[in-house]
């Protein structure tokens, strides 16, 4: 379901946008989680999630091992895609993966996969054969007190890229 553009842009040519469907959120999200990719060994790192709180919603960032990149908005909004067209965003979720399979031993299998308490950043490392959740709090990982910080600025490179990329869409960009 990659796109090279703004999940919230008309679909097949109309030129018109299409208004964000907050369901969508929640879909592409669990799809992550739950979706192991193809060519990836069973124990290796297949996506990265980073879900935290903005103004009124969620964003969530995806990196996967076959350097694909999505940013989800819980507005139903978001960016996938980019990383076909531009090396910047792959090589950014790349690089992502490789900084969570190293950091691997800081996170801790779950069953659940909730979304962030106010104030916390949830990274989700996915493989073949579990989920894994580490959490830290948003200002540790601002002021790069926690052992997540590169991971959280690997992430959020993503979506640096993402804007850099796309800006003539700024009113999606608003939350994040």
């Amino acid at each position: 379901m990659e796109r090279n553009s703004p999940t919230n842009t008309g679909g097949k040519g109309t030129g018109r946008p299409r208004k964000p469907d907050p369901s969508i959120y929640s879909q592409m999200r669990r799809k992550a989680l739950e979706t192991p990719l193809p060519n990836v060994p069973r124990d290796a790192v297949h996506q990265v999630l980073m879900d935290w709180h903005v103004g009124k919603g969620t964003v969530t960032v995806v990196a996967a091992a076959d350097g694909s990149a999505s940013v989800y908005l819980s507005s139903g909004g978001g960016f996938i895609g980019g990383s076909q067209k531009f090396r910047e965003i792959r090589d950014a979720a790349l690089h992502a993966v490789a900084l969570a399979t190293s950091l691997k031993f800081h996170f801790e299998w779950t069953e659940t996969t909730p979304l962030p308490s106010l104030g916390d950043v949830t990274f989700y490392i996915v493989t073949a054969v579990d989920v894994r959740v580490s959490v830290a709090p948003e200002a540790k990982l601002r002021a790069g007190a926690d052992a997540l910080a590169a991971l959280g600025g690997a992430m959020q490179r993503i979506v640096t890229e993402y804007r850099l990329r796309f800006p003539a869409k700024p009113s999606a960009w608003k939350a994040v």
